[in-house]
């Protein structure tokens, strides 16, 4: 089976199923064009055999009549143009190695009596002898009593062909009975049935693994190609990898895989583009854009989430005179105070600890997972920061962070924790003052 990198198992992957499909196909083919070729080859050779037999017995009717075989059947005696007709039959049978029997028989109720037969053994017949029906002659016996028999009968090692003799009436007086053998041809349809699989047989089996080569070149390596860079587009962009798969992939069919090809990049890119619109429009919706802090709306969300922890402590900031610097020097110069209280700020930014802006001159710090200790140190700390006033000296009033902090106590609640840092923080600004 094929591995994927994420763990998963292709059960029926397309290169198999590809391979088997096109071998189903060289198969039918195969076999559809040797039953066809093998059926078109055997009735050729069966026509061979009806005219090669037809144009032996015409040839035979050449040397004889019908009123010499009547008159002979009916004497039962030979004469010297009798042995000249038998020998001329004899000669010609002789001469095909394919004729197996050659005779002129009158057929009756029981069975045929003979005129010629050119059969010189002992099992052969002279005028006059008379041979009951074997199987195959007993089923058309009316046929060959009437001289209606117009089909060949097919043995073993041959085939009987039979063509009435006629009188100067164009009465049928007996039959000239011609028999093929078919030995030769049957091992010469075995030869050829054997060759022509064969031959199909390596003709369809190259074409099919030349077109299943041709496949998986130019479509399931693509295919693999682009499912494995699909496969490693997230653990790239985790590890931002200035180019991914996709676009180091470069499939040039001229078909629709490339087209595939050229459209998942650009879906990439899509993605990319929308991935970077929501984070800046998910950063947007959470942070202040002045001081790049956690803004109100994201700072209600993480009291609702803190409500049940234990270990919180919340440090509570003002900037303190920020109104009168807003009223004195403008809005201009209040806002350069903020962003040096926020600049203050971020230097205790670390783990645990998320900075929002709760209104224009306030800030909260949240400190999760800590101690009372950890929170009293931080909060000496920002009080004895040298950044911590914010206003040159100079000024006729003086711009300073004013800091307090607490630690939650048994059952309280978040929100009297925040109440008890706020007010810690008014102490701190009217202690300075």
């Amino acid at each position: 089976m094929l591995q994927r990198k994420n763990g998963q198992k292709v059960k029926r992957p397309l290169k198999n199923k590809i391979i088997l499909a096109v071998f189903g196909i060289c198969l039918m083919i195969d076999i559809f064009c040797v039953v066809f070729n093998y059926g078109k080859y055997v009735s050729i050779n069966s026509d061979y055999t009806t005219e090669l037999a037809e144009t032996i017995i015409n040839t035979c009717r050449l040397v004889m009549d019908g009123d010499q075989v009547e008159e002979y059947l009916n004497t039962g005696k030979r004469d010297t143009n009798y042995y000249v007709i038998w020998n001329k039959l004899i000669d010609y049978r002789n001469t095909n190695k394919n004729i197996m029997k050659l005779s002129v028989v009158n057929f009756q109720e029981d069975g045929g009596t003979y005129v010629f037969d050119t059969d010189l053994t002992q099992e052969g017949a002279f005028l006059g002898d008379f041979r009951p029906y074997d199987v195959r002659q007993e089923e058309v016996k009316n046929d060959l009593i009437n001289y209606t028999m117009e089909q060949s009968l097919v043995y073993n090692s041959h085939t009987d062909i039979y063509i009435p003799i006629k009188s100067l009436y164009n009465i049928p007086v007996a039959y000239v009975v011609a028999g093929i053998s078919t030995d030769t041809i049957h091992t010469q349809q075995r030869e050829y049935l054997l060759g022509m699989a064969f031959s199909i047989t390596g003709i369809t089996l190259l074409s099919g693994i030349i077109l299943i080569l041709f496949m998986y070149k130019n479509i399931i390596i693509p295919i693999n190609t682009m499912a494995a860079a699909a496969e490693n587009y997230a653990k790239n962009v985790e590890e931002d990898v200035k180019v991914s798969p996709l676009q180091q992939i470069h499939i040039k069919t001229e078909d629709e895989l490339e087209h595939l090809c050229e459209s998942m990049r650009k879906m990439e890119n899509d993605i990319l583009v929308s991935s970077a619109r929501l984070i800046n429009a998910t950063w947007n919706s959470n942070h202040d854009s002045m001081t790049q802090f956690y803004n109100k709306r994201y700072y209600h969300e993480v009291l609702s989430k803190i409500d049940k922890e234990e270990q919180v402590g919340i440090i509570y900031l003002d900037i303190d005179n920020l109104k009168l610097m807003n009223d004195t020097f403008g809005h201009d110069e209040g806002d350069q105070i903020i962003l040096r209280a926020a600049n203050v700020i971020h230097q205790y930014e670390q783990l645990g600890v998320e900075c929002c802006r709760v209104g224009g001159d306030e800030f909260v710090m949240i400190l999760r997972e800590t101690t009372a200790e950890f929170v009293e140190n931080l909060v000496r700390r920002l009080r004895a920061d040298k950044h911590n006033t914010l206003l040159d000296a100079s000024k006729d009033f003086i711009c300073r962070l004013a800091v307090g902090g607490a630690f939650r106590r048994g059952n309280e609640s978040v929100a009297d924790t925040i109440k008890r840092a706020e007010e810690e923080m008014y102490r701190n600004k009217h202690a300075r003052r």
